[in-house]
């Protein structure tokens, strides 16, 4: 079984790392024109843009404890979300105002503070309305892009989830084919064991032999190419003709350029193994059966790759039943599986005799 592949390592700078680099930017930016227009000496406009710069480097450490509380509150309800982020909000306003006081008049003052305490809690309080909305714009900003974290992780999962599915169902089609084609075959076999017809019987079982290993060398969700398909389909006719002998005749028309198309293993085996029980095993005259490749184009000029399997038979008793069996059903659900509307299986009657099962799907390469 092939390993998962690893999920990537998350990048240096992430989404939440460079929104908030971007946001401490633009309140830097905001904050610095303000003093433009006050003919302030150009040395003070330097120490006052380094001081603010400082303050504005500590809210980018600020804005990640913001970030890591919020994160951590990914299991609460929403309103319990918003609350805190209120809190957070404030919080870093708060601090935001304290390290902005610091560094103008605590840390190394630039001028000596003027302010009586009183207009000093105005100031601040000043200072704190209008900074608490970088605060409140930086929460709902990482509510977001952890909203968006656990809509993507969800979508994730779900596709995870239906590409198992999907490997699963293909997997229990592809292992359905098997027991119902070794039934007729150790019939068959039992048959000639019983006539003491042994070289017969040894070919039959080295034909066995090597279909099962053909089949069974491919993982059940691997595609292989067309020629390896007929490959193994002319192993399993090698049987058939075995039981059938000159009854069965074999006639296929593959264009070289389309041997290298991509196939589900066994997708042709439900279809020919059809026109053995229906057709030849139903007549004492010799049948056809006679398969066909070509390109054709899809809807939107897609290229599509359509494999047909028909024979001539007119059974002496009985004919094809008028609903799908068990092979075509499982060719017309794996083709859902993997190729989805894509995949079509159409069947039917053909005039004057016989039956013709058509397999389309996209073309694909190895």
């Amino acid at each position: 079984m092939e390993s998962r592949p690893q999920p990537e390592s998350r990048p240096l700078l992430d989404r939440y790392l460079a929104a908030n680099l971007i946001l401490w930017l633009v309140t830097y930016a905001l904050t610095s024109v303000r003093s433009l227009g006050m003919d302030t000496p150009v040395p003070r406009l330097m120490n006052m843009g380094v001081r603010r710069a400082a303050v504005c480097i500590l809210c980018v450490g600020v804005c990640y404890g913001v970030q890591r509380a919020l994160l951590a509150s990914r299991g609460w309800s929403w309103g319990r979300r918003f609350l805190l982020a209120a809190g957070l909000a404030l919080a870093g306003g708060i601090v935001w105002s304290a390290l902005n006081y610091a560094a103008f008049y605590v840390v190394a003052p630039y001028e000596p503070m003027k302010d009586t305490p009183s207009e000093l809690f105005w100031s601040l309080g000043y200072n704190l309305s209008v900074m608490i909305w970088s605060f409140f714009a930086w929460c709902a900003v990482v509510l977001a892009l952890s909203y968006d974290e656990v809509t993507r992780e969800q979508s994730l999962r779900l596709l995870e989830a239906q590409a198992l599915a999907a490997e699963s169902q293909n997997q229990m089609l592809r292992y359905q084919i098997n027991p119902h084609f070794l039934f007729n075959t150790l019939n068959a076999l039992s048959s000639l064991i019983l006539q003491k017809d042994v070289e017969r019987a040894e070919r039959m079982v080295l034909s066995l032999s090597n279909f099962l290993r053909a089949s069974l060398e491919k993982a059940p969700g691997d595609k292989i190419t067309l020629a390896d398909e007929l490959t193994a389909q002319h192993q399993y006719l090698a049987i058939e003709q075995e039981r059938f002998g000159d009854r069965l005749r074999l006639s296929e028309v593959t264009p070289p350029e389309l041997r290298d198309a991509l196939v589900p293993g066994l997708i042709l085996q439900p279809l020919i193994e059809n026109a053995v029980k229906y057709g030849v095993a139903r007549t004492t005259r010799p049948v056809t059966i006679e398969i066909c490749a070509e390109e054709r184009s899809g809807p939107g000029g897609v290229a599509m790759l359509a494999v047909t399997v028909q024979d001539d038979a007119v059974p002496d008793i009985g004919s094809a039943p008028e609903t799908l069996g068990v092979g075509l059903t499982n060719v017309r659900r794996r083709l859902e599986v993997l190729y989805g509307e894509a995949g079509v299986l159409t069947c039917g009657p053909r005039p004057g005799g016989g039956f013709a099962a058509t397999v389309e799907l996209p073309l694909e390469r190895r």
